[in-house]
């Protein structure tokens, strides 16, 4: 690859771009205290003292590999935690759907950060982690708005919340799909709707039409107003 000539900013995220993919690989197959810096330069055609008109190192590296992946995906599913303007099941959808595309359009980069976290800088495994957990919020907010609406059924909320991210992240152990010519927002879709059809209501705007079919759905409001009762019961402490 010829060596970068040119300090555009174009060409300093292209540049970047190329030394987080060959991050990706070379920290999968040696870790990342296996791997020096001068393999990171040889890999994009840099010399070593190139690479740091880029990084200031391997920690800066992942620095960026976890930016562009936790802290986005985080960020994502925040907004529209609090987008309350729109349809609560239509959120959720595009909340599990985003998540799948980003895993599908970067599997390598997810398993490295699920395997490569004791090795992170603490400050940044700590943001890692607070990501993490934040998207899990998220996404449970989520479906606590779907379930308040009656768009979402009366499912236990962690419980949901952890099966939709699994759909989701397990796209990083079998995209990109032998035999099948999908893209990852294709993929996205077709799974948000596959995963989505356990827990979103499928009561329609002119009811149901048989017996067991009310009957059920009467379960699902009382169920649902159990649960509300219950979350808006003050707690009593002795």
């Amino acid at each position: 690859m010829p060596k970068p000539t040119v300090r555009t900013s174009g060409r300093h995220d292209l540049v970047l771009e190329q030394l987080m993919e060959a991050a990706e690989g070379l920290f999968s197959r040696q870790g990342v205290a296996g791997t020096s810096l001068q393999e990171l330069a040889d890999a994009v055609g840099l010399t070593r003292t190139g690479v740091y008109h880029y990084v200031s190192g391997k920690d800066e590296l992942l620095e960026h590999l976890v930016r562009g992946f936790t802290l986005e995906t985080a960020e994502s599913l925040g907004a529209l935690a609090v987008d309350t303007e729109r349809p609560a099941a239509e959120r959720l959808r595009e909340a599990v759907a985003s998540v799948a595309r980003r895993v599908a359009e970067h599997p390598r980069r997810f398993r490295l950060l699920l395997t490569s976290e004791d090795s992170f800088p603490e400050p940044l495994a700590k943001q890692h982690r607070a990501a993490r957990r934040d998207t899990l919020a998220a996404l449970s907010s989520l479906i606590d708005a779907a379930k308040q609406d009656g768009s979402c059924r009366p499912v236990d909320t962690s419980l949901a919340a952890f099966a939709l991210l699994g759909v989701a992240n397990w796209v990083a152990f079998w995209y990109p799909p032998r035999g099948l010519d999908l893209s990852p927002a294709q993929v996205a879709d077709q799974l948000a709707d596959i995963a989505l059809g356990g827990v979103l209501s499928d009561r329609t705007p002119d009811g149901v039409d048989s017996v067991p079919g009310a009957l059920a759905l009467l379960r699902e409001d009382v169920t649902r107003l159990e649960h509300m009762l219950t979350s808006s019961r003050p707690s009593i402490t002795p």
